[in-house]
């Protein structure tokens, strides 16, 4: 009897180092929750805008899915001004050309835009040294909402990827 209530215990413990617990996340900058699989890490940067004299603020959440180093990353850029509705679709489509050509070694394998909450979005997956990157960027008003998951290209993680995205949820505007 005691071998197998150490067996139960040592499975449990393994168990529970391979799953999380969601943990949902306002932030008070972006006026927008998501769930992430564990707490997240948040970093702040204020990039200075030579052209406008401005700044732009960038609030990055990150949480490890798994011991495999796949990752949640929810990007907040807060631009100086308000980007003009008939460019969102351009600026959408310039953010995945920086993201592709900000290092060579990374792939298209598609990208679509989209809806999100009568927002413009764009849904794309890189991959990148058997790595994929899969997102939606959104832009509302003077924000760029990067949600993403970069993970091994071996694993299968679209239903973690679909809830993640599904979680997403901006205050100031209606569903």
């Amino acid at each position: 009897m005691k071998k197998w209530i150490l067996a139960f215990f040592i499975f449990s413990i393994m168990l529970s180092s391979y799953s999380y617990t969601w943990e949902k996340l306002y932030s008070i900058e972006g006026e927008c929750e998501i769930s992430f699989p564990n707490k997240p890490h948040h970093m702040k940067q204020v990039v200075p805008v030579q052209d406008l004299n401005a700044f732009m603020n960038y609030d990055v959440y990150m949480s490890f899915v798994d011991d495999e180093n796949s990752i949640c990353m929810m990007i907040v850029v807060d631009f100086p001004t308000e980007i003009d509705i008939t460019k969102e679709k351009q600026s959408l489509e310039g953010f995945i050309n920086g993201v592709i050509n900000y290092k060579e070694d990374k792939k298209l394998l598609y990208a679509n835009f989209s809806e999100f909450n009568q927002l413009n979005a764009l849904d794309f997956l890189l991959e990148s040294d058997n790595r994929f990157f899969k997102g939606k960027a959104i832009i509302a008003d003077s924000r760029l909402y990067l949600i993403a998951m970069e993970y091994n290209s071996n694993l299968d993680l679209d239903k973690t990827f679909n809830k993640y995205i599904d979680s997403f949820n901006l205050k100031n505007h209606s569903n």
